[in-house]
Order: C-alpha cells, then sequence, then structure tokens
C-alpha cells in the first residue's frame, strides 16, 4: 500500500509538502498540489483512517441506537440516517439492543471505546437515566422518536406529535361512523396516542371502556393476541385502532382468522405508515409518521452538536397525517 513517502519520493518534495497537499493545510503551489494528487492517485493512495481520527479526535462515525431492526419502522429510519449522514462524510453504525437496557449500556460503551462521535438513540432502546449520564460527560446525543410517557429535559430531540396522530385515528373513525371502537396500544410508551385518540371519543360522547383496550408491545404477534381477546366481545367493535402499523397488521390476521372481513366487519386504521401497509390485502389505513423527516432533523441535531453546543437544547416535533386506504369503511350498521 503507497504512503505519503511513496509520493513524496515520486514528486520529489518532503514528506511534509504531501501532507500539506492531501490535507489542505499549509501553502503548496497550485502546480505542486496537482502533480502530488495525481501521483497518489497513480500510486493508489488511500489515507489512514485511524491516523487521521487520531490527529483529528474524529472518526467520522454516528451511532444509531435502534430497540429491534426486526421492526419495518427502523429499516426506513436507518436508511434516511444513513443517507443523510453521507452527505456530510460520516458512517452510521447500527445497534440492535432488543429493548434491554443492560445490553444498551454494554453496547455504549464498546462505542464510546471505539471514539464514535455521537448518538442517535431511538425510543424504547436505552435507560433514559444512562442516557442522561453519557449525555452530562458531553456525548453528543440526539434522542428520536422517544417514548412518550418520558420527557427528558436538556437532551436535543426530535419526535413526532402523537397526541394529535391519536386524535386522527379517532376523527377518521367517528367520521366513518364508527361508535363500538377498540385500541391496541403499548403502554405506557405510547401513552400520548391513546390520550389523543380517548380525548376525542369523550368529546363525541363515545365510551372507551377498559375491556375495549388491549395491551401489546409493537410486535406482529401481540396485535394478534390482542385483537383476539377483543373478538371474544359480544358485539365485537367495528373498529379497532392499533398504535402500530406491525401490531395492526396481527390484528388484521386474527380478524381474517376468525372469518371475518376488513373493513366489512371491522375496520382497522394503524400508525406509521410502515411500507408494507401500502402492499398488504387491504391496504392499510394508517397515520403516517413523516419519518425521511424525522431522520433528516434527528441527524442535523447531531451534527449540529459537533460544531456548537448551543443547539445541545433543541427539540423538535413533526406532524403526522393521516392515509386512508381499504382498511377502514363505514360500519355496516350505525
Amino acid at each position: 500500500m503507497a504512503t505519503i513517502y511513496d509520493i513524496a519520493k515520486a514528486v520529489g518534495v518532503a514528506k511534509s509538502t504531501v501532507a500539506n497537499a492531501l490535507s489542505g493545510k499549509g501553502t503548496v503551489s497550485e502546480t505542486t498540489r496537482q502533480r502530488i494528487l495525481q501521483a497518489a492517485q497513480d500510486l493508489g493512495y488511500r489515507p489512514n483512517a485511524v491516523a487521521r481520527s487520531l490527529y483529528l479526535h474524529k472518526t467520522f462515525t454516528i451511532a444509531l441506537i435502534i430497540p429491534n431492526i426486526a421492526n419495518p419502522f427502523y429499516p426506513e429510519i436507518a436508511g434516511a440516517v444513513e443517507n443523510m449522514a453521507r452527505e456530510h462524510e460520516y458512517q452510521v453504525l447500527l445497534c440492535n439492543t432488543h429493548q434491554n437496557f443492560d445490553l444498551g449500556r454494554q453496547q455504549m460503551e464498546r462505542f464510546i471505546s471505539r471514539w464514535v462521535d455521537g448518538y442517535i438513540i431511538m425510543g424504547s432502546s436505552m435507560d433514559i437515566a444512562d442516557i442522561t449520564q453519557y449525555f452530562k460527560h458531553g456525548h453528543p446525543i440526539v434522542l428520536c422518536d422517544w417514548q412518550e410517557n418520558e420527557s427528558p429535559i436538556g437532551i436535543p430531540q426530535v419526535s413526532v406529535d402523537f397526541y394529535q396522530a391519536g386524535e386522527l385515528a379517532a376523527k377518521h373513525l367517528l367520521e366513518l361512523g364508527h361508535q363500538r371502537i377498540a385500541i391496541i396500544g403499548d403502554e405506557p410508551q405510547q401513552t400520548l396516542r391513546l390520550e389523543g385518540f380517548r380525548a376525542v371519543l369523550e368529546k363525541s360522547g363515545i365510551a372507551l371502556p377498559p375491556s375495549m383496550i388491549q395491551q401489546g408491545n409493537s410486535t406482529l404477534e401481540s396485535g394478534y393476541a390482542a385483537a383476539k381477546k377483543l373478538l371474544l366481545h359480544e358485539p365485537h367493535p367495528t373498529a379497532i385502532f392499533a398504535t402500530t402499523d406491525w401490531m395492526a397488521v396481527g390484528a388484521m390476521d386474527a380478524v381474517l382468522d376468525e372469518g371475518l372481513h376488513i373493513p366489512q366487519d371491522i375496520s382497522i386504521i394503524g400508525l406509521d405508515d410502515i411500507v408494507v401497509s401500502a402492499h398488504i390485502r387491504p391496504r392499510l389505513t394508517t397515520i403516517a409518521v413523516p419519518k425521511l423527516q424525522l431522520a433528516k432533523e434527528a441527524t442535523e441535531l447531531l451534527l449540529n452538536q459537533f460544531t456548537d453546543r448551543q443547539d445541545s437544547s433543541a427539540s423538535h416535533l413533526v406532524e403526522p397525517y393521516i392515509i386512508v386506504r381499504q382498511s377502514t369503511a363505514a360500519p355496516i350498521s350505525i
């Protein structure tokens, strides 16, 4: 592998001149700089990333810490973060914690030992107490799509107006004429969605009894199990709001397995707008999270911390919107 010594020998200049030309520092004539760059290309020179990191005290890497890549919501976020980071010549290291806080702490320590420059941490990935301590010790961190039951102070974050998301879901079902409505939620992490949903129902005089609220954990399987429980009630609900698309897809499977039809017998609405939602049958009505905007703003907040710590307390909230597809309709009998 070619070194700056080889380039210096080929061009007939000092090693320091080559180093200055390659780094853009010092005073090197344009003619000499072009000769050096051409020689570096001809010799197949590659800069030593480790040496560069030691010199700059930067590795040009950021870590994206997520709960579980198996949920289709997170690959979309990861792809958007990676694209944004690449524009600024950063690489992204991806880490799954599987909602295990001990594993999250262990992975964080490993990243720190590798001089990772900063961290985007998504909800349910780590204990906020651990994150707060890392942030206080000077590690650049941005929270993304954080738990709705926690309001960390001082740590920059980008999230979604989930209260509004719950409102949008409830308004859609009410406009269709539904009154026997159920919800599958993942509490306490997703409490704002339920609060927004419940507030709209209460304002319209529609009850949401405890039996019509089932707990899930944002997985396909939990959505299926929760919907099965809801279908035991007679009369069964005419509409189900699942607080993630992944649980909504599981609920759809349960309804179909019972020989019922969507949306004729039961309407189902989700939240996230993951890619699969537009391709299953029937296509899923959902409250869309603007994932590209979420990822872009989180990455920008992190990159800003590398140059201006005064922006470290910034907090951004992006607005959700509804996408009406084929999984919701007016109930057969209103």
